[in-house]
């Protein structure tokens, strides 16, 4: 007996793939263009919070000289005593007035005087009757008679609570300062923060606002 023919087995056309390239690790130069991407970033992200403000350091510093000055005032008009404080370009020191020896004296011993320094990248910038005053870096050696005639205290704290109107900016990097504390001829010590190039907002004050004026603001901030 014969079989039965089979059909002829027909080819099948292999699919044509397309080539699929093998993943492959970075380069050494793609790595470094990614690092340097990333530090211009960070860079610009540190820029930006200079600018907007957002500088706890600084703005704990002028908060900080704020609170020591308002508690240096009391204390002068509790004790019927003036003090005074030298400002350094980045420390500042207080003083009382001897009245025996007719000149100031360092305070010592005393935790609310104590000499202070700022953080490394911050100094002060003063103004006296819209003057700025020429900082010495560092403090004098009181122990020298000559450099502490020559480096007197700008700042002075009379026992009738009276305080020397004053500015005072801490600046970072030398770039504008973003925080300042002023002694208005009022009596009225403010801590501000910079709003744009030439205006600051008043954070902090010992001298309220009269009522009328507290209450605009609130209307114009509500707008």
């Amino acid at each position: 007996m014969r079989r039965p023919r089979q059909p002829p087995l027909q080819r099948v056309p292999r699919a044509r793939h397309s080539r699929i390239h093998a993943p492959h690790g970075f380069t050494l130069l793609e790595i470094l263009v990614v690092l340097v991407i990333i530090g211009v970033m960070v860079s610009m992200a540190t820029l930006s919070l200079g600018v907007l403000g957002v500088d706890r350091q600084t703005e704990e510093e002028t908060r900080r000289f704020w609170a020591v000055v308002r508690q240096a005032r009391e204390e002068a008009e509790l004790q019927a005593i003036d003090v005074a404080i030298f400002v350094g370009q980045t420390d500042y020191e207080f003083m009382r007035f001897d009245t025996r020896r007719n000149e100031w004296q360092p305070i010592v011993d005393d935790k609310l005087y104590e000499q202070r320094a700022l953080p490394e990248g911050l100094r002060f910038r003063l103004w006296l009757e819209n003057r700025e005053v020429v900082l010495k870096p560092g403090l004098p050696d009181r122990s020298k008679k000559d450099e502490s005639q020559k480096w007197p205290p700008q700042l002075t704290v009379l026992s009738s609570g009276d305080v020397v109107p004053f500015e005072l900016q801490i600046e970072r990097d030398a770039a504008p300062a973003l925080w300042r504390m002023l002694s208005l001829a009022d009596g009225d010590l403010r801590v501000e923060q910079r709003k744009d190039e030439r205006d600051w907002v008043v954070v902090a004050q010992t001298k309220p606002p009269p009522e009328d004026q507290q209450n605009k603001e609130r209307l114009s901030n509500a707008r």
